[in-house]
């Protein structure tokens, strides 16, 4: 463990990334804070309906991953639309799955994989797979969030008419008036379509916190333990506001600026999201230059060559030859630097797009020469670390076989319009529905208030597009610009609640570390605080890249004792690197003793990757 300090965001210079500035004139950062909701009890005919379990369809995966597993079985329970009035509206079902402890129980484990709208039903088994001590010590829970996944599913419902409309800008990074039209109709178009059942307001995170509790209940445990991500952070965090004696061992990872707005929170995201790009994905690449065949021998030249080819791309979208997109490319990478083990996932990306620029296709679309030409410029040793039938089956140009866990396709709200559009263009009518499918921004409009002035989120793209050239363009005009529910927020101080444990990359590019901070220190009395230095990996506990994390939060997990101070940890090397490569970030850990950890091999339990590859894919929906 490293020696005990202070962690401080690092003062930034002329020439660094510079935080966005949340002042008054950030939506609705002047506003009074929120009242808390009155906290609902739950009528007993929900705790005594009757529970149908029967064996979940992945309690064989988990087996074969580790035999020695309990049998996790399956089930969806009813629970009110709106806990406030559980009478005004029809119920819903939450789809739950559960396992008993194999050795003396230390109570319940949920988890959340982030989102908001990740599923995560299989999420507390796949984390036991990876860290079999969770079978043995812990009951174990997990869940999908109502309106995902196997729960009650939100329909956001709109007209093959309405989407036939929509006007289309060949690039989002192009800041130009067609994209502000653009923005501005699809954004009201899908607060139409998820407002448009009467679900759709109730598909919030207090509404979850709500069902966790009577999950809770209804497993008669006494309190609850749980292990959140992302977006689970969040979740988290209610949870603990709204019930603090209920709180067992909380570790919250890869934090959100969960005592914020959640405009705050997705300001951030493009800002992180260069800083992990430029400080480590790129550089990672130029030192495997002689693995990775013509993409370039320094950071600067890698950049060149992805500006490039996301130039030519547009070029193509605009002749009308192609429909692979720029902004597409920018999206694949975003998520692709989730994890460290996904550079190499990333680097394929500008690969395949690179063979297609060279060599556009009759069809307009990718195809399998075009990825199977892109393998081919992997060394070996980097290709150990992924399959080309995976990548294939990313780019839907071939089936995956059926021992093959796929790599997930990207899904953005913008590709969720797209597809839509095909759908609408072949329909019979114009008032013909439209399901766009369950979009999780949803429960970021239902959960804080919005500026609703589109011009005001115009201004600030137009802003961040200049400032950050990644993908500084990636929130334009959101759909809670033009949501027409009030906000069920409330205002977090964590009183009454035990301390959790909260950790955080320094470089993590969907959660930025200054935010997680803020937090921290808005929660000082609440939260114990572990930074990891030269650390961009999203998701940290559980199959970590640093064991020094890892052994403080299985201490925390498994015996119920935190670190007295706020600690520093280092990291493991990159995929396929034999040292950590320092950089200048918030943590200034260079002049710190760290200690020393194993070699990131890459292997995380495929459960467990899968499910935070699937939310990874859906973070910008």
């Amino acid at each position: 463990m490293s020696k005990p300090r202070k962690i401080a965001v690092a003062a930034l210079t002329a020439a660094a990334l510079v935080v966005p500035l949340l002042t008054a004139t950030t939506a609705t950062a002047a506003a009074p804070k929120p009242t808390d909701p009155k906290t609902p009890s739950i009528p007993q005919k929900y705790l005594d309906q009757p529970i149908q379990w029967s064996v979940c369809s992945f309690d064989a995966q988990i087996k074969r991953l580790y035999p020695q597993a309990p049998t996790t079985d399956c089930a969806k329970v009813k629970v009110p639309m709106d806990w406030a009035n559980p009478d005004a509206h029809p119920d819903i079902e939450v789809a739950i799955s559960y396992s008993k402890a194999t050795g003396t129980s230390k109570g319940l484990m949920a988890s959340n994989p982030g989102g908001p709208g990740g599923a995560g039903l299989t999420l507390s088994a796949a984390l036991a797979t990876e860290k079999p001590q969770l079978f043995s010590d812990f009951d174990l829970v997990g869940f999908d969030p109502r309106g995902f996944g196997q729960s009650t599913p939100l329909q956001c419902i709109t007209t093959a008419e309405a989407l036939n409309a929509l006007p289309v800008t060949p690039d989002y990074k192009e800041r130009t008036k067609l994209t502000h039209k653009v923005e501005v109709a699809e954004a009201k178009l899908q607060a139409d379509a998820c407002a448009a059942t009467e679900f759709g307001q109730f598909v919030s995170s207090q509404q979850t916190v709500y069902d966790m509790e009577f999950i809770r209940a209804l497993l008669k445990a006494r309190q609850l333990n749980f292990i959140g991500y992302s977006y689970g952070t969040w979740l988290g965090g209610w949870y603990a506001d709204t019930y603090p004696s209920k709180v067992g061992r909380f570790v919250l990872d890869s934090n959100m600026d969960w005592t914020h707005t959640q405009w705050q929170n997705v300001n951030f995201d493009p800002f992180s999201g260069q800083r992990r790009r430029d400080t480590q994905l790129f550089p990672w690449i130029a030192r495997h230059a002689d693995q990775i065949t013509g993409v370039g021998k320094t950071p600067a030249q890698v950049l060149a060559k992805y500006n490039g080819i996301r130039a030519s791309l547009v070029t193509l979208v605009k002749a009308g030859e192609s429909s692979v997109r720029g902004d597409n490319l920018d999206g694949n990478i975003y998520s692709a630097i989730y994890g460290n083990v996904r550079f190499i996932r990333a680097t394929m990306d500008i690969l395949v797009h690179d063979e297609y620029v060279k060599d556009p296709s009759d069809s307009g679309e990718i195809e399998v020469q075009h990825v199977d030409r892109a393998w081919a410029r992997l060394s070996p040793e980097l290709q150990a670390f992924d399959t080309l039938a995976a990548i294939r089956t990313r780019y839907g140009v071939t089936a995956a076989a059926a021992s093959t866990t796929a790599a997930a396709q990207v899904d953005t709200a913008k590709s969720v319009l797209a597809d839509a559009r095909e759908t609408a263009a072949k329909a019979t009518s114009g008032d013909q529905p439209v399901n766009l499918g369950a979009i999780g921004t949803t429960v970021r409009c239902n959960d804080t208030a919005w500026n609703t002035d589109p011009n005001f989120y115009l201004r600030e793209a137009d802003r961040m597009a200049k400032k950050y050239s990644f993908f500084g363009y990636m929130n334009g005009v959101p759909m809670c610009a033009f949501w027409k529910y009030a906000p069920q927020d409330r205002n977090l101080d964590l009183k009454g609640s035990p301390r959790m444990l909260m950790v955080q990359g320094e470089l993590d590019p969907a959660t930025a570390y200054e935010g997680a901070l803020r937090t921290h220190n808005d929660t000082l009395q609440f939260t114990r605080f572990v930074a990891i230095d030269d650390e961009g990996q999203h998701g940290q506990y559980v199959g970590s890249a640093s064991s020094c994390a890892e052994a403080i939060g299985d201490k925390f997990v498994f015996g119920g004792e935190l670190p007295g101070k706020d600690q520093v940890c280092g990291t493991s090397p990159l995929p396929a690197e034999l040292s950590v490569y320092p950089v200048d970030g918030p943590v200034d850990g260079n002049a710190v003793r760290l200690p020393k950890s194993r070699a990131n091999t890459g292997k995380t339990s495929p459960m467990l990757q899968q499910v935070l590859d699937t939310v990874a894919a859906g973070a910008l929906r």
